[in-house]
């Protein structure tokens, strides 16, 4: 089967892969560069963790991803995560961070709960004083993001899938499989993948009124060589107390020897802005007031640099409180994929295998949908061989 895949971000990059490894002839249109630096994938690091507050399908599904991604490793000959491990921690007794805690203890997952002395002794980075709630789970990293998008795109190029950067779609026929180019060129193909991203929902209307994108901005922080190296072995961060609160991203030092930057985010979407025309680089008030939800949560702040805020855009789901994954059939030969609302990154493979098995048959239409909403725990991708 030929499939031409639309946007070369993690979603249409995992497709492509997967597809790719089951022996389809794949096509990937990218309106800019691959990586493209506008692409909500295409920055230095995500993370990948087990807690998941209520949402227990994709907090279980973690161990499918953990699986594909070892597959991908594999095909790219280099590991592009660094494994350290997630702490968790809210000064709140009854939010995302408790929830989070029940259910990996009610399925059995390795976590840790920590009292104050113990968070102090174990991680003395971080703030002790006001926590009610804190663990540490060891399933948890960081996936080097920008890498893994170019490596997969030179091992897809390798395998002789066709790589087209610079092609802006103007629209997709979802009856016929046909792609028409901004600069009037048409190209068919037996299935369509739009898998766009930020920009999926102008070209599949169906999706609009299921997703909006939202404007998130990133504070990029410089550190002294002792914080530095203190935070390159530490776990990730999440400190979300009820819809408010942050994530952190440690530092860490890739294969290639260049470390990453610790990049602090917002835990709160903002679900406003303009993808194609808003600008990347975020103001310094905008980027402050990201930085300092670390205040009180860290200890020694002063010494920490802020150095740079950029945006990246989302596509969350609309319903409040609600972040699913959204997987449709656009008509007889075409699909939309939007996974994204800000966690979307760490299910990049196993839900490309998982788009792949529905290709083949090997699952129905209705259970990768599901399945890629969080609603189901078991795929026949989990169990895939080397």
């Amino acid at each position: 089967m030929h499939v031409l895949i639309v946007g070369a971000g993690i979603a249409g990059l995992g497709a492509a892969w997967a597809l790719v490894r089951d022996g389809h002839r794949v096509t990937v249109l990218e309106q800019g560069a691959i990586p493209n630096p506008r692409g909500t994938s295409v920055d230095s690091h995500r993370l990948i963790r087990r807690a998941y507050g209520a949402e227990t399908g994709y907090m279980r599904m973690i161990t499918h991803a953990y699986a594909a991604w070892d597959r991908m490793w594999a095909d790219l000959g280099v590991k592009l995560r660094i494994d350290t491990g997630a702490l968790s921690m809210s000064a709140l007794t009854d939010d995302w961070v408790a929830t989070s805690l029940q259910a990996l203890k009610a399925d059995w997952l390795p976590v840790e709960e920590l009292d104050a002395r113990q968070l102090a002794e174990r991680f003395p980075l971080v703030e002790p004083r006001g926590i009610a709630v804190a663990f540490f789970s060891p399933e948890g990293g960081v996936l080097l993001a920008d890498r893994i998008i170019a490596a997969l795109a030179r091992w897809l190029a390798e395998k002789g899938a066709v790589l087209r950067p610079h092609a802006p779609v103007a629209s997709v026929d979802a009856d016929t499989g046909t792609i028409r180019l901004a600069d009037g060129e048409t190209l068919g193909a037996d299935l369509v993948l739009v898998a766009a991203g930020a920009w999926a929902a102008a070209l599949a209307p169906a999706l609009a009124p299921k997703v909006e994108p939202s404007r998130q901005v990133l504070a990029y922080v410089d550190l002294p060589d002792d914080l530095a190296r203190a935070w390159a072995t530490h776990p990730s961060l999440l400190c979300a107390e009820r819809a408010t609160g942050f994530y952190l991203v440690p530092p860490v030092v890739a294969p290639d020897g260049i470390q990453t930057r610790l990049k602090i985010g917002d835990h709160l979407f903002s679900r406003t802005g303009d993808a194609e025309s808003d600008p990347r680089i975020a103001g310094i008030d905008e980027t402050r007031a990201v930085f300092d939800q670390a205040r009180g949560r860290l200890r020694g702040l002063d010494r920490y640099r802020m150095a740079e805020g950029k945006v990246c855009f989302y596509t969350v789901d609309r319903r409040p409180g609600r972040e699913t994954f959204q997987s449709l059939p656009l008509g007889k030969a075409a699909w939309a994929m939007s996974n994204c609302s800000g966690h979307g990154f760490k299910f990049g493979a196993c839900l490309g295998e998982a788009f792949a098995d529905m290709v083949a048959g090997r699952r129905s239409a209705e259970a990768f949908t599901q399945y890629a909403a969080g609603e189901a725990s078991v795929i026949p991708s989990a169990a895939r061989s080397l």
